[in-house]
């Protein structure tokens, strides 16, 4: 299945508060400084990053990956989510998005995945604690990328 709608927030309240953290970790992206993503992760947060078969379990190999996927100018999408508030430190965000790379040539491609950020607050702020994402499995990875027009 190939998603292609833009979620929508949840309708209000904290949901809505952890929704909208893939917008300021989008907005990091955005900033080409793998610093700045780092700083979204818990000191402790893992990643398991699309496309890379390394677990980055420290902030060094977190930020190390983003050096590497910061390149490709990705700008994110969410297609489809569903947010889980577990209490009031901790939540889950999951579904799927869709990614807008860019090559040193200037060609686009879509890279779309499956993700799970799951979300602790830390003296009022949250941060992620784990992030998930793969590819879609129905989709070949090698073939994962598809052409924009």
């Amino acid at each position: 299945m190939h998603y292609t709608d833009k979620a929508k927030l949840s309708a209000g309240g904290e949901a809505r508060k952890v929704a909208a953290l893939f917008d300021t970790w989008n907005a990091a992206l955005a900033t080409g400084n793998p610093h700045k993503v780092a700083d979204l992760y818990a000191p402790d947060g893992v990643l398991l990053p699309t496309v890379s078969n390394e677990v980055r379990a420290s902030r060094e190999k977190i930020e190390n990956y983003f050096e590497m996927f910061l390149t490709k100018t990705p700008q994110g999408v969410v297609n489809y989510r569903t947010v889980r508030v577990l209490d009031e430190d901790s939540a889950v965000d999951a579904g799927v998005y869709t990614f807008t790379l860019t090559d040193k040539q200037g060609k686009k491609s879509n890279v779309q995945a499956r993700y799970t950020f799951v979300y602790e607050k830390r003296d009022g702020k949250w941060l992620i604690i784990n992030h998930h994402s793969s590819a879609m499995p129905e989709v070949d990875t090698r073939a994962a990328v598809v052409k924009t027009k």
